[in-house]
C-alpha cells in the first residue's frame, strides 16, 4: 500500500511539476542568515508569505466529487491537485516596512516566494557587507498534489481520507525524475465527512436536488535539509500546514455526470522551524545562530463559493472544481471508482 500511496504522489508531482521549485525555493531563506537575529524571521515571513495561504487554500478544496454522498460501501481512488492563485498584491513586498533592525535597505520592492524571477532590494549588513534578496519562482501560484480515498457508510454519510506517509525523497531512487531529491519530506494526513441533509427534510426526498453538509481537516508536513557554512547540527528547514473547511452543497446526480455548487467557510495555520547551527560573518562580526527561525501564521479564509463536477466513464473518472475566495483556487484529477 506504501508503494501504491508513494506511485501515485509522484504521478501526483509529475501533474504540478512546478512543485519542485517552490518546495526547493524554500532553501533560499539560508541567505537571510546573514542578516541575523530577528532579521531572520522577519525576512523569511516575508519571503514566503504566500506559501502558507496557498497551500491552506489548496489543502481545502478537492473534498467532493459531486454533492450527493457515496452510496454504501461505494469506494472511490483520486488523484487530484490543486493550483491556489496568488493574488498580486501578494507577490512583492517591501524590506523597508517589515521591522528590520540594524541594516540599511534600497528603494523599491522584493519578489515574494510566488512573485517575480528577479533580484530584489539590497541590505547593508553592520559589517558593511551586502545583500541582494533572493529571486521568486516566477509561479504566480501554490500547488498541492492530493491523493485521496473516498467511502461511503450508512445514513447518508460518507468519508474521504487523506494519506501520504512520510516519504524522504533523498533517500529514493526515482530514475529520470531524480531532480526530486532537492523536494526533501513529505507526509500528509486528512479526513473529511458529507452527510445527506434531505432525508431529514419533510418532503426532502422528492427534491430534484442534493442537498449536502460536509467538514474536512488535512495535516501537510515539509521538510528541506540546508547546508548553510560551518554548521555542526543537522541544518533543516521544517514546515506544518493544518487546514479545515466546512460547504453546504447543493447538486444534482445523473448517470454520467454529476455537478454541484456550494458556499463554505476556510481556515488554517501554518508553522515553519529553521533548526540547527549556523555560523554567519566573520571576525568580532562571527556569530552562531542557534534554531533561528520559528514563527506560526493564520489564516481566515472567511466565506468562499464553489462549483464542479464529475464526468464517469465506467469505472474511470474525471474530476473538476474551483473556488473563489481571497485565493481563487482551480482542482482537478482522475480516478476510480465504484457505486460513486
Amino acid at each position: 500500500m506504501k508503494k501504491l500511496l508513494l506511485s501515485l504522489l509522484i504521478t501526483a508531482l509529475f501533474f504540478l511539476a512546478p512543485i519542485e521549485d517552490t518546495h526547493g525555493q524554500l532553501k533560499e531563506i539560508e541567505k537571510f542568515l546573514d542578516a541575523g537575529g530577528d532579521n531572520v524571521e522577519a525576512l523569511t515571513k516575508a519571503y514566503l508569505s504566500p506559501l502558507p495561504n496557498g497551500i491552506i487554500t489548496g489543502l481545502n478544496s478537492g473534498w467532493t466529487t459531486k454533492a450527493k454522498p457515496t452510496k454504501s460501501l461505494g469506494f472511490s481512488l483520486q488523484l487530484r491537485t490543486s493550483v491556489a492563485i496568488v493574488p498580486t498584491v501578494e507577490q512583492m513586498f517591501d524590506a523597508n516596512s517589515i521591522g528590520l533592525e540594524g541594516i540599511s535597505v534600497s528603494s523599491g520592492t522584493s519578489s515574494t516566494i510566488a512573485g517575480e524571477g528577479i533580484s530584489g532590494q539590497i541590505l547593508t549588513l553592520p559589517d558593511n557587507s551586502t545583500l541582494t534578496l533572493p529571486r521568486g519562482t516566477n509561479l504566480h501560484y501554490v500547488p498541492t498534489p492530493i491523493v485521496q480515498a473516498n467511502l461511503g457508510l450508512f445514513l447518508g454519510t460518507d468519508i474521504t481520507v487523506r494519506y501520504v506517509p512520510e516519504v524522504n525523497f533523498q533517500e529514493l531512487n526515482l530514475g529520470p525524475i531524480d531532480s526530486f531529491k532537492n523536494f526533501g519530506s513529505i507526509d500528509l494526513f486528512g479526513i473529511g465527512v458529507k452527510h445527506d441533509i434531505n432525508q431529514w427534510i419533510p418532503g426532502g426526498k422528492l427534491l430534484p436536488i442534493d442537498l449536502t453538509i460536509m467538514a474536512a481537516y488535512t495535516q501537510l508536513n515539509m521538510g528541506v535539509n540546508l547546508e548553510f557554512n560551518e554548521g555542526a547540527n543537522e541544518q533543516r528547514v521544517e514546515s506544518s500546514t493544518e487546514a479545515i473547511v466546512t460547504n453546504f452543497l447543493v447538486g444534482k446526480t445523473l448517470p454520467f455526470i454529476s455537478a454541484y455548487a456550494g458556499v463554505g467557510y476556510q481556515s488554517g495555520t501554518f508553522e515553519l522551524n529553521m533548526l540547527g547551527d549556523y555560523v554567519i560573518g566573520s571576525g568580532i562580526f562571527q556569530n552562531t545562530l542557534t534554531d533561528p527561525v520559528s514563527y506560526s501564521q493564520s489564516y481566515d479564509g472567511g466565506i468562499h463559493l464553489m462549483a464542479g463536477a464529475q464526468i464517469k466513464f465506467a469505472i474511470f473518472r474525471i474530476f473538476a472544481e474551483v473556488t473563489t475566495a481571497e485565493y481563487t483556487t482551480f482542482n482537478g484529477g482522475i480516478g476510480i471508482g465504484l457505486r460513486n
